[in-house]
């Protein structure tokens, strides 16, 4: 009998071990599966807007190349978000200068600017930007975009564009500065007087 035993005994450890650890397993399965909200009572915060980290009026950005001024930005206030690069502007007036002098003025109610690509956008609240341009062209448009790498202005709201006997109307525009091009991206109609 105390052969038995003896073989019996480890079998017996090796089950109440097996039983304990599905115990543990069973207890850990469960707390798991009830979630963070059974450990930590839920509180309620309201989600405040991210404060601006500078507020400014008569901001002005200006973009240079080889010492000459490219273009420029004022805007008669402006709100700084250091963290996202940007400026949100309001009363904006944008001019691109070249080398004969000012090539194209823009005045918006609403912008904004990223810092570190220099690129914007303008609009107006009510009626179109009229970005006027020295050879005679102005370009009508509610919002438009600037990519300062590619010196291009953009928008996906409806274009007119009036200049000297020329009227082109369209939804969508690329006006590329270097080149001297734009494209109107559909429905494009042109009337010459």
């Amino acid at each position: 009998m105390s052969f038995m035993a003896a073989v019996n005994r480890p079998r017996f450890a090796r089950a109440g071990l097996l039983g304990i650890m599905v115990v543990v397993l069973a207890t850990l399965t469960a707390f798991v599966l009830q979630g963070p909200s059974r450990r930590v009572p839920s509180a309620s915060v309201s989600i405040l807007p991210q404060a601006a980290d500078a507020g400014l009026r008569e901001f002005s950005f200006v973009e240079s190349k080889d010492g000459q001024v490219d273009w420029k930005i004022h805007a008669k206030n402006a709100q700084v978000f250091d963290a996202e690069s940007k400026a949100v502007l309001n009363d904006v007036q944008v001019t691109l200068v070249d080398a004969q002098g000012v090539q194209m003025t823009v005045e918006g109610d609403d912008g904004t600017i990223n810092t570190s690509s220099k690129d914007f956008v303008l609009s107006k609240r009510s009626g179109d930007l009229a970005l006027v341009f020295r050879d005679g062209y102005t370009i009508y448009t509610p919002q438009v975009a600037w990519v300062n790498t590619e010196r291009r202005f953009w928008t996906d709201e409806p274009v007119r564009i009036t200049g000297p006997s020329l009227q082109v109307t369209g939804q969508g525009m690329d006006a590329l500065l270097t080149t001297r091009e734009m494209r109107i991206r559909h429905d494009a109609r042109v009337e010459v007087h």
